[in-house]
């Protein structure tokens, strides 16, 4: 469980409100909404209630959007146990554009890969910004220090990043209920459209997912839209880290299990029984959309009653559709398909006291719904795309009397956990008959034990076990975000360094150049040095108390070009070469570069393999730059390259493999930027040292400085370096202020 004394008070952003409203005398009273998260979040209401932390004392605050509020309504004349209430006002135009054009006419069918159903309309967009924008001011204006702000789905990716803006230190949780894509499908959106969910997303310290590959999928994204570096599920943003990962939802296991044996459900089952004259029954309930994949169910039970005719009148198939939307054309037309199908089935194959398909499209009670899960021989669930698909897990969960067959689609989230299902491609019609006879023919002792594990792991990671797994994960990232704003340069360290700084006579930098006094583009030679800094560069240099060294992977010709005139000690090649100010070049090894002989001719195969990647041919090496590839193809690529050139050089020990910030490099010698830097400083008594770069080979460079140097890597991947500064610039504002 979540540490209690970290949880404050637990504030939810969702798109509607868990209540309806009734009043009662001169207050209003509530009726709970139906729904996972309103049910999840209820229970976990209940379990705070009952700790001793200052949680059993505040209740748990939703914001969002009440359809049915009335107009008199204000929280002093609202009662509920569990929650407070913050309405957001959206009037019906703009949520027509939000709510039912981007949310439902946009996102739903491109995140479940349906992208020829979505409508691409730019005032939809301006309408989500401004919706988004809306549920920001009015949770901004109730937010206390400590509260845990979750905010949940898709009507709300903006949302996290304009919290942020607002309250830099706030906690934020982002949980996603639908799938997220594979960037080919996610790339459809325009590119700001795209950016700014991602950045949206972004401003969460933890962004939960139902599984992993919807985690990778967006991490993905991430790397393809941001460019930010990710590892380990970590997100290095510019100004903070953010973890992306899997939370299966789960249901409250204990409720549906023991409602099986209530007097309500049992009259219920009572009732199902007597219209079931000896016949197995087949069950399924969705609410009315296409991504549930009702038509294509319809048609693998036809195929299963035409390939098994020996089940004919043997079996029921109740098919229970949920309205939804159903004043939409598109709708409309696809549940006058499903009424058509099933009335040609039951035309069909049906007789005078007998038909293969129930067609029911009504809510059921819950009652209802755990009397015919726990009668089902058989729960069908095979939509073409689900983010989770909890009636899959209450199936299971209600299997008391009759040890029935979950079938799955592999296409749910739930098949992730699922395993001992008999999982299907629900496009299969052929496929989907087999395993209805299957599951009708199976032997009980199979039945029992493939229920039994299924019930033991959805039991024991039930949605409690779902939410404070959330809540350790967000705060666990927020004390690893804790860590690093310690190494961050603050006007604390800031001061540290330029007292030190001013107290001594001997001082010297070791600079790195790309993405540490230039910003990175897309070719080498056009990061060249703006005038500002090549001017505060002189600064310093002016200073006679201050060696400045400028240390870098470039060749030896671009470092002279970019610092002409400029008293400066260059270090190029990674330590290749090295010129003193006023002295001649000098090299570390002697080389003939006889060997790129071997390594050219692989590097160009990798440049023909992987587009967009390019060499840089330098003395002392050999770089295959992969910038500008497609990054994912890249990474491959770059793990078979660094396999084909460790088989080259293996017995070759001069050699060795460096690198960098996408970038593989090839030298053939035993040199680098420590050992540069290490003769640089021999036999000299600096008492003030400063070493700044944000590449994997300044690593080098860090470790090899006396403990009291003040090193600093740019960005916040991890390094064995003192500090971290998110950007170049604040970097180059250090330096500044040294110089003033």
């Amino acid at each position: 469980m979540a540490n209690e004394t970290q949880l404050k008070r637990l504030v939810i952003a969702a798109y509607r409100l868990p209540f309806k409203f009734t009043k009662e005398r001169t207050k209003y009273k509530s009726v709970q909404n139906s729904g996972g998260l309103v049910s999840a979040i209820l229970s976990l209401s209940e379990n705070f209630k009952q700790s001793k932390s200052e949680l059993n004392s505040s209740k748990i605050v939703w914001a969002g959007i009440a359809e049915d509020i009335p107009d008199d309504f204000s929280s002093k004349n609202f009662e509920n146990e569990h929650f407070d209430i913050v309405p957001v006002n959206i009037s019906k135009e703009l949520n027509d554009l939000y709510y039912g054009g981007f949310c439902n006419d946009l996102l739903w069918p491109l995140f479940h890969y349906f992208p020829t159903y979505a409508v691409f309309n730019t005032d939809y967009f301006k309408a989500y910004k401004e919706a988004n924008n809306k549920f920001c001011d009015e949770i901004v204006k109730i937010i206390k220090p400590g509260d845990f702000i979750w905010v949940h789905d898709y009507q709300l990716l903006l949302l996290p990043e304009m919290i942020r803006e607002k309250i830099p230190d706030a906690n934020i949780g982002f949980f996603l209920h639908i799938p997220f894509p594979s960037f080919e499908i996610f790339r459809l959106l325009p590119r700001d459209w795209r950016e700014a969910i991602v950045d949206g997303m972004l401003g969460a310290d933890l962004v939960g997912f139902h599984t992993h590959d919807y985690t990778q999928y967006f991490i993905r994204s991430v790397k393809r839209t941001k460019g930010f570096e990710c590892s380990q599920n970590i997100i290095y943003t510019s100004n903070k880290l953010v973890k992306a990962d899997a939370f299966p939802i789960g249901i409250d296991y204990d409720k549906f299990h023991k409602a099986c044996m209530s007097k309500r459900v049992l009259t219920e089952k009572q009732k199902i029984k007597k219209h079931l004259t000896g016949q197995k029954l087949i069950f399924s309930v969705d609410r009315l959309d296409y991504s549930k994949g009702l038509l294509l169910r319809l048609r693998g039970y036809n195929t299963f009653l035409e390939l098994y005719p020996e089940w004919i009148s043997k079996v029921v198939f109740n098919m229970v559709v949920v309205p939804s939307r159903d004043t939409i054309e598109r709708y409309q037309e696809m549940k006058k398909e499903i009424e058509s199908m099933v009335g040609r089935i039951n035309g069909k194959y049906g007789t005078l006291s007998w038909q293969p398909i129930i067609y029911q499209y009504k809510s059921l009670s819950f009652n209802e719904m755990v009397a015919l899960y726990d009668l089902s021989g058989v729960g069908l669930i095979t939509p073409l795309r689900d983010g989770m698909n909890l009636v899959a897990k209450e199936y299971i969960a209600c299997q008391i009397d009759n040890k029935g067959v979950l079938i799955l689609s592999e296409m749910a989230g739930a098949a992730a956990e699922l395993s001992e299902a008999l999982i299907i491609n629900p496009v299969d019609q052929v496929e989907m008959a087999e395993s209805i006879f299957n599951a009708l023919e199976m032997k009980p002792t199979e039945k029992r034990i493939r229920l039994e594990r299924m019930q033991r792991r959805i039991s024991s990671y039930n949605v409690f076990t779902w939410a404070f797994d959330f809540f350790n994960q967000a705060f666990d990232i927020k004390e690893q975000q804790k860590l690093m704003n310690v190494r961050f340069i603050n006007k604390s360290i800031s001061t540290q360094i330029l007292s030190a700084y001013k107290n001594v006579n001997r001082r010297i930098f070791f600079l790195d150049y790309d993405g540490t006094l230039v910003s990175f583009a897309k070719y080498p030679e056009l990061a060249t040095i703006d005038q500002n800094t090549l001017e505060l560069i002189r600064q310093l240099t002016v200073d006679t108390k201050n060696h400045v060294v400028i240390i870098s992977g470039r060749d030896k010709d671009f470092l002279e070009q970019q610092f002409t005139g400029v008293k400066v000690t260059l270090v190029a090649e990674h330590g290749y070469f090295t010129r003193k100010v006023g002295e001649n070049w000098e090299v570390a090894i002697n080389s003939d570069g006889s060997w790129k002989e071997t390594v050219m001719p692989i590097l160009t195969e990798y440049v023909n393999r992987c587009n967009g990647t390019f060499i840089e041919e330098k003395t002392g090496s050999l770089a295959w730059h992969y910038r500008n590839a497609d990054l994912d193809y890249a990474q491959l690529r770059l793990h078979e390259l660094r396999d084909d050139l460790a088989e080259i050089i293996r017995h070759k020990t001069e050699f060795e493999i460096l690198e960098g910030n996408k970038v593989l490099e090839v030298k053939s010698g035993k040199y680098d930027k420590g050992h540069a830097a290490a003769t640089l400083i021999k036999d000299e008594q600096y008492e003030f040292i400063l070493a700044a770069g944000d590449d994997k080979t300044d690593e080098n460079l860090f470790k090899i400085l006396p403990d009291n140097s003040f090193t600093i890597r740019v960005g916040l991947s991890p390094s064995v370096a003192k500090y971290n500064v998110s950007d170049y610039s604040l970097l180059l504002k250090l330096l500044n202020s040294l110089v003033e």
